[in-house]
Parts: C-alpha cells; sequence; structure tokens
C-alpha cells in the first residue's frame, strides 16, 4: 500500500478500476461493456481487445498480425506495470506486447488474404521478411498463390522463392508472372512439379524475355513436351541473364532436343544446363550436341538418361573436340558401350577444359574402363574426377590408376573390382548388354563356321529341336557371350516370332535372313561413308567376337 502511494494520480486511479473490473462479484452483463474488454471470458475477445483490433463483418479479426502503431510511452509504461505486478488476465508475456513492426509487403499480403478471403499463412508471413522463402508442399491453392504474388510484387527482401510440388497449374503460374514483371529482387525462382502445362510454359518464358533479375529457373517434373520447347528456345535465344536452367524429368524428346541446339548455339550466357531424365535420343541428340560444339558459355551439362547411344556420343565427341569451355559432364545411364565410348575418347583427347566426367551407369566393359584410364595417363586432358559408377574394373586397371594417382590428381570412382584368378574358364567377366543381341549371334555362328543347324543343335540340350530362354542363355554363356536380363528379351522378342517362348529352325532362318539384310545394308553404308577411317558397326561387332572366341580359346588352353 505504501509503494501504492507513490504512484501518480492516473496510474492509482486506472489501478482501482482494473482491480474492481477483476472482482469476482462483476456481473456477466458488465462485459458486455466495450472498456471490459480485456477481462472478457471470451478468448478471442480478449486478444482482440488487448492488441486493440475490432471484428470484421465477417466475424474474422481485422488483423492477427501485431500492430504497427507504436503505443504511447504511458501505455506501454502501464502495461508493464501491471504486468510485473501479475495483474493481467490475459495470461502474454511482457515480451509479446514488444514486437517486431509489420514490413510493407506483411500488410500486403494480409489486406490481399482479407479481399481474398483466405485465411493468412504465418510461414508466408513471415518469410516475406527474410532473403528466402521455402514453400514447397505447402498445398497452396490459387487464392494462396495470388495472395503471394500480390505481396511480392514490390518486395525487395526475398532473393530466392521456393514452391516445388503445389501443383499451381497455369493459373497459379499466371499470378506468379504477374508478381514478376515488376519485381526485381528475386534471383531463383524453383516451379519444379507444379503441372505449369504449355499455358504455363508459355507464361514464363515471356516474363523471362524481359525480367533482368532471375539467373537460376527450376522446371524439372512439369510435363514438358516438344511443343513446350518452342517458347524455351526462343527465350534462350533472346535472354542475356539467366545463369542456370533446369528441365531434369520432363518428356523432351528428339524434336524438343533439336530446338534445345539450337539455342544453345547462339546462347553464350547460361553456364548451367540439366536435360537429364529426357528422351532426347537419335537425331535429337545428335542435333542437341552439334549446337553444344558452337556454344561458349556453358560450364555444367547435365544429359544422364537420355538414350545417346552410339549415334549421340560420335557427336558429342566431336563437340568436345571444339568446345574448350565445359567443365563438368554427366552422360551416366545413357547406354554408352565400349564403341560409343572410344567415340567419346576421341573428342575428349584434344580437350584440356573439362574437370569432370561421368560416364558411370553404363555397358561398359572393363577394357573401355582402362581404355579411359590409358588416356588420362598420357596426361593430355585436364580431368580431375572420373565417375565410372557400376563398372566392373580388374587388377590392371587398379594398379595403372595407382601410378596415374602418383602423378596427378585424380579422383575415381567405380565399380566391383575383380580378380583374374577367381575367372573359371567357360565364363567372362563382363555381361554384354547390347540392343543387337541378334547380330552377335549370328557373327558367332559365322565365325565359328556352324551351319544354322549345327547352331541349333549346339545349344539344344534337350534335343527337343527348340530353344528355350534359359538354353538360350546358357549356351552363350558356355561360348563365352554372357548377356544381360535386358539382352536376353530382346534377343527372345526378335526370334521368337510366334510367342510360345521357344525358337525353332524356321524362326532362327527367319532371323538368320533379316541379320544378313542389315549386314549389308551396313557395308553399303561404309563404302558410301565420306570418313573412311571411321569403322562401321559391323566391323565393330564382328572384331568383338573375334576378341572373345580368341580369349576363350586362351584360356581354355592354358587349362
Amino acid at each position: 500500500m505504501q509503494a501504492l502511494t507513490l504512484l501518480p494520480e492516473k496510474l492509482r486511479q486506472r489501478r482501482k478500476i482494473r482491480q474492481r473490473v477483476l472482482h469476482l462479484d462483476t456481473p456477466r452483463a458488465a462485459f458486455a461493456d466495450p472498456k471490459y474488454g480485456s477481462t472478457s471470458r471470451n478468448f478471442i475477445f480478449r486478444i482482440m481487445a488487448t492488441r486493440k483490433i475490432t471484428p470484421t463483418p465477417d466475424g474474422l479479426p481485422s488483423s492477427p498480425f501485431p500492430e504497427t502503431q507504436e503505443e504511447s510511452p504511458e501505455e506501454d509504461d502501464l502495461t508493464t506495470q501491471e504486468l510485473s505486478d501479475g495483474a493481467s488476465t490475459s495470461g502474454v508475456d511482457s515480451s509479446h506486447h514488444r514486437r517486431k513492426p509489420e514490413t510493407p509487403c506483411q500488410k500486403v499480403y494480409y489486406r490481399a488474404c482479407a479481399k481474398l478471403r483466405v485465411f493468412p499463412s504465418t510461414s508466408v508471413y513471415e518469410h516475406l521478411s527474410r532473403s528466402q522463402m521455402a514453400l514447397p508442399h505447402s498445398g497452396m491453392g490459387e487464392k494462396e498463390v495470388k495472395a503471394v504474388a500480390i505481396a511480392l510484387v514490390h518486395n525487395v527482401s526475398v532473393h530466392s522463392l521456393n514452391v516445388a510440388d503445389n501443383r499451381l497449374g497455369s493459373v497459379g503460374t499466371a499470378f506468379l508472372t504477374e508478381a514478376l514483371r515488376e519485381n526485381r529482387s528475386l534471383a531463383d525462382l524453383n516451379l519444379s512439379n507444379n503441372a505449369l502445362g504449355s499455358d504455363g510454359v508459355k507464361l514464363l518464358a515471356a516474363t523471362l524475355l524481359t525480367n533482368t533479375s532471375i539467373v537460376r529457373v527450376i522446371l524439372s517434373g512439369n510435363n514438358i513436351q516438344d511443343k513446350d520447347v518452342t517458347v524455351l528456345r526462343e527465350m534462350l535465344e533472346r535472354n542475356r541473364t539467366l545463369r542456370e536452367l533446369n528441365l531434369s524429368h520432363n518428356h523432351i524428346c528428339h524434336v524438343g532436343g533439336t530446338m534445345l541446339g539450337q539455342a544453345l548455339a547462339v546462347n553464350h550466357t547460361l553456364r548451367t544446363l540439366d536435360v537429364s531424365w529426357n528422351h532426347l535420343r537419335l537425331y535429337g541428340a545428335k542435333a542437341f550436341c552439334q549446337g553444344l560444339a558452337l556454344n561458349k558459355g556453358l560450364t555444367r551439362l547435365h544429359m544422364a538418361w537420355n538414350g545417346l547411344a552410339l549415334e549421340g556420343c560420335h557427336e558429342l565427341g566431336k563437340a568436345l573436340a571444339t568446345n574448350l569451355h565445359l567443365v563438368e559432364l554427366d552422360v551416366s545411364a545413357n547406354r554408352v558401350n565400349g564403341h560409343a565410348c572410344r567415340r567419346l575418347l576421341a573428342g575428349l583427347r584434344t580437350n584440356t577444359a573439362l574437370r569432370c566426367l561421368r560416364i558411370g551407369t553404363n555397358p561398359i566393359t572393363t577394357e573401355s574402363a582402362l581404355s579411359i584410364l590409358l588416356m588420362l595417363a598420357d596426361d593430355v586432358t585436364g580431368l580431375t574426377e572420373l565417375d565410372l559408377a557400376d563398372v566392373s574394373v580388374d587388377s590392371t586397371f587398379l594398379a595403372l590408376l595407382d601410378s596415374v594417382q602418383e602423378k596427378r590428381p585424380l579422383a575415381v570412382r567405380y565399380g566391383v573390382p575383380l580378380r583374374h584368378d577367381d575367372i573359371t574358364p567357360g565364363t567372362h567377366p563382363v555381361v554384354l548388354d547390347t540392343d543387337d543381341p541378334v547380330t552377335i549371334l549370328f557373327e558367332f555362328m559365322r565365325q565359328k563356321n556352324l551351319r544354322l543347324i549345327d547352331l541349333l543343335h549346339n545349344l539344344d540340350k534337350d534335343n527337343s529341336d527348340t530353344l528355350s530362354r534359359d538354353e538360350l542363355r546358357n549356351g552363350l554363356l558356355n561360348i563365352d557371350i554372357p548377356l544381360s536380363s535386358r539382352s536376353m528379351d530382346i534377343l527372345m522378342n526378335k526370334l521368337d516370332l510366334n510367342g510360345d517362348g521357344h525358337v525353332d529352325y524356321e524362326e532362327l532362318a527367319i532371323g538368320l535372313k533379316e541379320y544378313l539384310r542389315k549386314a549389308a545394308k551396313w557395308k553399303r553404308q561404309a563404302e558410301s561413308h565420306p570418313d573412311p577411317t571411321m569403322a562401321t558397326r559391323l566391323e565393330q561387332i564382328r572384331e568383338a567376337i573375334r576378341m572373345r572366341i580368341e580369349a576363350s580359346r586362351q584360356r581354355r588352353g592354358s587349362t
């Protein structure tokens, strides 16, 4: 009581009023008076009275966020004094009365939510004052995205926006692109897995033609097709600010690969491009690599899982011979066999700029892996990182690797190391994974001077005059030509014409006829090819079969 007498008269009067309204005998009807709002039994009205918020006509508070108006020093002192005495009934700590004021964009976001009649997101509200806005997997609808876009129009703090996996569609993309036409601070945009559609891709491409702040765009997993690449090509040809573009996990095929190649030929500002997990293949992959040969800006290129095969690797090798700007290249899982690998290495021998090569998860033999390492041993390239994941290597490879690493820094990743003393006669350390196992089968028959009936009897172990899948697989294994499961599926699909699961003499004869026709076609192409030093596909297969037969003969002779 003695301390109370020292308070000013005004504070003492308010203290007495507060003690009166907290009295337990206060009638319930008295809480309807506005001056008792802070002690109302209704929690919502108590919070509204504490923050000076009035209800809107739809029953929602006018602002769920802290007030920006500064309280008078008199009221602030009174509130602090009351809370320190434990007289507050709201149970709120004193630190809650000293909140950081709202930014203008946060105010705009709340007003947009009120206008669109959506409940504001605390996460969005807090991220509007930060440099990164991460909202993946948020389940935002069209109205929520529109509110975010409105708040971003004049925002200068957010530099990275991640709205991945929100199914924005073309409508949500339209709202964001409207904001990007005015926003000049956003530099990183992640729109992956949002089902943009053709309209969304067009809107985004048109925005990137005028926006000069965005340097990184991620569009993976949006089902982008060849028809959508047209607008992306026009954007890449004219845009001079974009540095990184991710188009992985889409459906870009031959036509799209051609258009991307045309864009790369004239765009020299893009630094990183990811087109992995698409369907470039064949002439799409060739056109893409031809554009790469003319590019002077790209430093990192990811092309994994595109099916480059022999044709694509041939063009890629020529591109590497002239492109001295690429630093990192990923061609993993591209059906690159030993022949395709040699085409790729032909261009890499004169390239001194490439530092990282990822070529793993391909049907590369131990001999091809050794040839890559021999090239590095000559110290003619600048490679410091080599990825040969899932490629088996032998002791010769490991010994050479140790000697190379003593001379130069080189990090190599490889598959299972094999030991020569573990290889028994009749087996081969490398399983063939080829798209043309029929040619291998009949070329082996030709080099062994076997007739078609002799081939059937050598492979037919149960004397049924038919060959099952197991008989074919075991027979090829015994002659040191083990095929992978995928190659066996291809072989059975091409030879088993009636689909009964067995191959008879008539079906073998039809397959042999098709092989002879294909061999004659390859021979004509080789004769008319302008480069006489280029080995034909048939000659490469024949050489591989000849080497296997010779290796098998030497192993059996040594035993």
